[in-house]
């Protein structure tokens, strides 16, 4: 099975932001980080759309408050047979997660929390289907417990067990997820419906055609709305002299020791300073500080 492993990122708020987030219009139209701080989605209506989008785009980005956005959405969703719609964007190195953000206006009341505080991603089989394929998967709560999904029912992993039983009591029983590239970015959307019914045999070909062309226009509009997930980590000063030089010696290959022979230092201050750089840079191990150090160089 596909395994996505993600890890929390820490940053700071923008005053203005956090300011934003006290107003009631705009406190529920936001998005969901993995450390649990809320961003609001921008109201850029003011801003010029681009020449070519589609007309659901259009009404979204014309919509003069969260709340009409919402209801365009659930009018939309309900003629198609869903209720919800969930929307991920991630920045990925492989099949590690490194960032990710979860659209929380349209989705059940109180599930991006649980999800994410669940660290549900991590054993999601719609996300880790919706990153390796290009075509949508229909599934049923039973669909995702069985293969190619999962194990047989009766010996479901615990944490997978957990997710179907929290969707099926939140009442996210059946539906649609797909994958979807940002043609300016590397990072990847992911769309999921959802509603109570128990089978997914009522969605048909119709059915997945109209949920693919809202999914699209959401994904249009949150692209130009929505802040950039940026996967390089914030920077309050340049690293040090010394770092600079240790991070140099790791992408060559050296062993802690070998780093502290060249730069006449103990292991141990090798091990504190790498410590500092994995922290900045988020990085979950010395290969992916490697990476994401090389990354942020090339920039």
């Amino acid at each position: 099975m596909f395994r996505v492993r993600v890890r929390h990122y820490i940053g700071v708020t923008h005053p203005d932001m956090e300011e934003s987030l006290k107003s009631s219009e705009c406190a529920e139209d936001s998005y969901v980080m993995l450390d649990g701080r809320q961003r609001c989605i921008a109201d850029l209506a003011s801003k010029p759309l681009p020449a070519a989008r589609s007309a659901v785009a259009d009404e979204l980005s014309g919509a003069r408050t969260p709340a009409q956005r919402r209801m365009l959405i659930s009018t939309m969703l309900g003629a198609i047979g869903f209720d919800w719609l969930c929307y991920w964007r991630l920045a990925r190195v492989g099949d590690l997660i490194t960032r990710a953000l979860y659209v929380r206006e349209y989705a059940a009341p109180g599930w991006p929390d649980r999800y994410v505080a669940q660290r549900y991603i991590e054993v999601d089989p719609r996300i880790a289907f919706a990153c390796r394929y290009e075509w949508p998967l229909v599934w049923d709560l039973t669909s995702l417990a069985q293969a190619p999904y999962g194990n047989p029912a009766q010996t479901v992993e615990p944490r997978l067990r957990h997710l179907l039983d929290d969707a099926h009591e939140a009442g996210l029983r059946s539906g649609i997820t797909f994958g979807l590239a940002s043609p300016s970015s590397p990072h990847q959307s992911v769309i999921n419906f959802s509603c109570a019914n128990l089978s997914k045999h009522w969605i048909g070909d119709r059915v997945i055609g109209q949920a693919y062309a809202l999914g699209l226009a959401l994904h249009e509009y949150l692209l130009s709305h929505a802040a950039p997930l940026d996967d390089t980590p914030p920077r309050h000063k340049p690293i040090s002299q010394v770092q600079r030089r240790i991070l140099t010696a790791l992408t060559q290959g050296m062993s802690d020791r070998q780093i502290a022979d060249q730069l006449q230092m103990s292991t141990h201050n090798v091990d504190y300073h790498l410590r500092l750089l994995k922290k900045r840079y988020g990085a979950q191990n010395r290969v992916h500080l490697a990476y994401l150090a090389g990354q942020h160089d090339a920039r």
